[in-house]
C-alpha cells in the first residue's frame, strides 16, 4: 500500500512525498525489485542521479532481468559521464531483448563517451536492421556519422528522418550543423534558424545558437554571429548556475599556483625531489584556441610519438594530490620523495591503460591548460620538454568566446568576452612567470606560423622535440578524418590548413574593446603589436 501510494504521488508530480513513501515501503520489505526501481525513479525526477542509480542497481540485484531497472540504470550513469560502467547494462538488456532500440541508443552514447564512435555506429546500424525506420536511432546515427565525418551519409541519414519525422527541431539542427560543415553556410543558417524556432531544449538551444554563429561568422556577417555567440553563452550561464561551474574559482587557482611556485620554492624543491628517472615526456601546452588541436595530430601521425588526445596523465596525478586533503598545490609541501617517485609511476601507468603502448615511443602530453601546471612538471619530470602555442591574443579570446566548451570553472570564464580576457591575462601572465623560473628545454611556436608556413613550423618542433620529419605526417588529415571528434575545435581538424582565422579580431573590434587595454601587454610581448 506504502508502495502504490508513492506511485500516486509520483504521477502527481509529488515527489519528495513519493520518495518518503517509496522508503516507508523498502523499510517495511526490502527485497522487492520494484521497490527499489521506483525510488530510483522518485531520486532521478530530483536530479539525484548517483542515489538513483544505487536504486535501480539494487534492483537489477534482485532482479537481474528487469529490463526497466536496467535501462534506468544505464541512464543514470551515462548522466554522470560513467559510460564504461553503463555499457554492461545495455548488453544485458540486449540479450534479453534484441530489438530494444533505447538500449541499441544507449549503447550507442556510451560508445561515444569512451570515443569510440565507430562502434556505436556498428551498433546503431545493427537497431537499423531490425527497426530500419527508428527516428531514435537514425538521430543518433547521423550525429555520430557527423562526429567521424562522414558528411555525405550523415546528410542522407537525416534526409531520411525528415521523411518520417517533418518539423522535427533537433532534425533540423544536426542538418544545419551539417550543412555548415560542408560550408553550404545559407542553408546552414536558414535550418538552424528553424531548429530554433521550432523549439528545442535549452542544452539543444545552445547548441543551435554557437552553430548558428558560426555559420554567420563564415558567411560574413560579424554583428549578427556576435549576437549568436551571446544569446548561445547566456544560455549556458543559466546552465552552468545549475552544474555550479566557477569562473572566479579557477582565477583564484591560477593565481595561487603563481604565489606558490616563487624562484626560490621551485629551486628548493628541486633540491629535494632530486631524480634520475629517464623517463621525459613532452608537454604541449597553450591557452585554450591557440591551436594545440591542429598540432596535435600532426604530432601523433609520427611513428615515433604517442599523443594523449587531452587525456591528461598530469592531470590524473594532480588529481591525486588534490586526493591527500590539503588541496593542489599546497600538498606538495608535505611531500617526500618516495610519494614523488609513486606519483611518477602512477603517470606511467595512466599512459598505459589509457593512451597507448609507449614502448619505442616519446610521450607528449597535450592539454592546454595544462599550462598552468608547469611548476609541477618541472618538480615530476626535471628534464622535460615543454611546447607552448602562442596566437594573438585578440584572436584568442574572441575564439574562446566563440567556442561551446564542456563545463568547468576554466571554460566557464569564456561565457562572457570580458572574463575571458581576465582569464587570458590571468593564464599568460604566470606563463610569463613560469619563463623566468623554469630551468630546462622550452619553446613557443605561433599559429600563425603554422598556417602559414606549415612545413617550416612543424619541422621546427619535431627538431625541439627530437625526432625530426617523418613522411607519415604528409598523410596527418587523412588519418585525422578516421578519428571520432573529441574536443570542440576538432572539426576544423580535417579541412585543409588556411589562415581563415588569422586576424578574425578586426571584424570584431568594437565587441573587444572592453578587453583590448588588458590584452595589450602580451600583444606586445608575444610580437602581435
Amino acid at each position: 500500500a506504502r508502495h502504490m501510494a508513492g506511485i500516486v504521488c509520483l504521477q502527481r508530480g509529488q515527489v519528495p512525498q513519493a520518495e518518503r513513501y517509496f522508503r516507508d515501503a523498502i523499510a517495511l520489505d526490502d527485497q522487492q525489485a520494484h521497490f527499489h526501481l521506483n525510488l530510483g525513479n522518485a531520486l532521478g525526477a530530483q536530479n539525484r542521479a548517483r542515489e538513483a542509480y544505487e536504486c535501480f542497481h539494487q534492483a537489477v540485484e534482485l532482479d537481474p532481468e528487469n529490463l526497466a531497472a536496467l535501462s534506468n540504470a544505464a541512464s543514470a550513469l551515462l548522466s554522470m559521464g560513467r559510460s564504461a560502467e553503463a555499457r554492461p547494462y545495455c548488453l544485458k538488456i540486449l540479450e534479453i531483448e534484441p530489438g530494444d532500440a533505447e538500449a541499441r541508443l544507449s549503447l550507442a552514447v556510451a560508445c561515444i563517451e569512451d570515443r569510440d564512435t565507430h562502434a556505436a555506429i556498428e551498433q546503431l546500424r545493427k537497431g537499423l536492421e531490425i527497426q530500419p525506420d527508428h527516428a531514435g536511432l537514425l538521430i543518433q546515427l547521423a550525429s555520430a556519422l557527423e562526429l567521424v565525418n562522414q558528411l555525405d551519409e550523415a546528410a542522407s541519414t537525416i534526409e531520411r528522418v525528415e521523411a518520417i519525422q517533418p518539423g522535427n527541431p533537433r532534425v533540423s539542427l544536426l542538418a544545419g550543423l551539417i550543412a555548415r560543415r560542408q560550408q553550404k553556410f545559407e542553408l546552414a543558417e536558414q535550418r538552424l534558424q528553424e531548429a530554433i524556432e521550432l523549439g528545442l531544449p535549452p542544452s539543444e538551444e545552445i547548441e543551435a545558437l554557437n552553430q548558428l554563429g558560426l555559420a554567420l561568422d563564415a558567411s560574413g556577417k560579424s554583428q549578427e554571429a556576435f549576437t549568436a555567440f551571446e544569446r548561445s553563452n547566456q544560455g549556458m550561464i543559466r546552465f552552468a548556475g545549475a552544474r555550479r561551474a566557477n569562473g572566479p574559482a579557477f582565477l583564484r587557482e591560477v593565481a595561487d599556483i603563481k604565489e606558490y611556485f616563487s624562484a626560490e620554492k621551485l629551486s628548493g624543491l628541486g633540491e629535494k625531489f632530486e631524480t634520475d628517472d629517464d623517463f621525459q615526456p613532452v608537454f604541449f601546452v597553450g591557452f585554450p584556441r591557440s591551436g594545440t588541436t591542429l598540432m596535435e595530430p600532426v604530432l601523433k601521425a609520427h611513428p615515433d610519438l604517442l599523443t594523449t588526445d587531452e587525456r591528461s596523465p598530469l592531470y590524473a596525478v594532480i588529481r591525486e594530490i588534490n586526493a591527500s586533503g590539503r588541496g593542489y598545490p599546497q600538498a606538495i609541501d608535505g611531500l617526500m620523495t618516495n610519494d614523488l617517485i609513486r606519483y611518477r609511476h602512477y603517470f606511467r601507468d595512466f599512459c598505459r591503460e589509457n593512451v597507448g603502448d609507449l614502448e619505442g615511443k616519446r610521450l607528449v602530453d597535450k592539454l592546454p591548460l595544462n599550462i598552468v601546471n608547469l611548476g609541477l612538471v618541472r618538480l615530476l619530470f626535471p628534464q622535460a620538454k615543454i611546447i607552448v602555442a602562442l596566437r594573438d591574443p585578440r584572436d584568442v579570446c574572441l575564439s574562446c568566446f566563440m567556442q561551446k566548451f564542456d563545463l568547468n570553472d576554466a571554460m566557464a570564464n569564456f561565457l562572457d568576452i570580458r572574463t575571458s580576457g581576465q582569464a587570458y591575462q590571468s593564464v599568460m601572465d604566470l606563463w610569463l612567470h613560469y619563463r623566468t623560473i623554469l630551468a630546462g628545454s622550452w619553446m613557443e611556436y605561433r599559429y600563425e606560423s603554422l598556417v602559414e608556413n606549415f612545413d617550416e613550423t612543424v619541422t621546427s618542433v619535431l627538431d625541439f622535440i627530437g625526432v625530426g620529419w617523418h613522411e607519415d605526417i604528409a598523410g596527418y588529415r587523412q588519418a585525422a578524418e578516421q578519428r571520432a571528434i573529441t574536443t570542440p575545435s576538432y572539426r576544423d581538424v580535417t579541412a585543409p590548413v588556411n589562415t581563415s582565422a588569422v586576424a578574425r579580431w578586426r571584424r570584431y573590434e568594437q565587441e573587444l574593446a572592453p578587453i583590448l587595454p588588458e590584452l595589450q601587454p602580451f600583444i606586445e610581448e608575444f610580437g602581435y603589436d
